[in-house]
């Protein structure tokens, strides 16, 4: 990723996307990153990058999965790919979170920027894709830490094999063996609690974004009161065109059969 981009004129610096909205003038806002296009194209090129960089990770899940039980060796150049990537991916997630963020703050800001429909469309799909590639990534190191974990445990069981067979095991080794896997599992147990916590706050977090469309589509409602007029005209015209749809169904199945009946006679 390339942060010397040259800005074009009439863009904001750099320094003044992470600047709060309520600390800017009035002459900030119009010049600052918080603009709604510059917003827009930010966020549009953190999605780009997150979904590349996924696409790596996902393949370097993969080969760890692939190289379960092999060589310490190649395990350890996968294991460093993946580090390193993943401290990519977090950074990129930061700040598309920080962007989509900045985008709602212009939404909620009516003096700022004339709050529309297609704008809080467009700010609920930013939010939807940072959701999904943050959940994505979460699923991916999940699944890279539980194979590497695996293959930690192969290896144990190897070695202790190979230990057995050569006749230097003891019983303490044996009881150490032991504690090194139950301390595993045990890792693997507070890692899947985490996920659980983590999605429990993910799902209330997607109940007050709803419950937020919600409220703004009433007060969308309250201030143009003919459109739940025009809306039950809609809906009870085609309740009647339903029930003469059917009664003209009803009435050729009746045909139908008296016919078939007649001809049968």
């Amino acid at each position: 990723m390339n942060n010397n981009k040259s800005l074009t004129p009439g863009s904001p610096s750099p320094a003044t996307l992470h600047t709060p909205l309520s600390n800017l003038t009035s002459n900030d806002l119009s010049t600052s990153a918080h603009s709604w296009e510059y917003l827009r194209k930010q966020a549009r090129q953190f999605e780009n990058e997150l979904e590349q960089k996924l696409t790596s990770y996902s393949k370097i899940a993969a080969q760890v999965g692939r190289s379960v039980g092999y060589s310490k060796e190649g395990e350890g150049a996968t294991g460093n790919s993946s580090e390193a990537m993943e401290l990519e991916l977090e950074e990129l997630i930061k700040k598309l979170t920080s962007v989509v963020n900045s985008m709602a703050e212009v939404v909620d800001r009516p003096s700022t920027t004339p709050t529309n429909p297609s704008m809080m469309h467009m700010l609920q799909r930013h939010r939807d894709i940072l959701y999904d590639y943050s959940k994505e990534f979460k699923k991916t190191k999940a699944n890279i830490l539980a194979a590497k974990n695996h293959s930690d445990l192969l290896n144990s069981v190897r070695e202790d094999i190979s230990s057995f067979k050569s006749g230097i095991s003891s019983e303490t080794d044996y009881f150490l063996g032991e504690r090194g896997r139950i301390e595993s599992s045990h890792r693997m147990t507070d890692m899947i609690i985490e996920q659980a916590y983590e999605t429990r706050e993910e799902i209330g977090r997607q109940r007050n974004i709803l419950l937020n469309m919600n409220n703004r589509m009433n007060r969308l409602t309250n201030m143009f009161p003919g459109i739940n007029s025009l809306i039950g005209r809609i809906n009870l015209r085609k309740k009647r065109d339903t029930i003469i749809l059917a009664f003209i169904i009803s009435f050729c199945i009746i045909l139908i059969f008296l016919y078939m009946r007649h001809t049968s006679s």
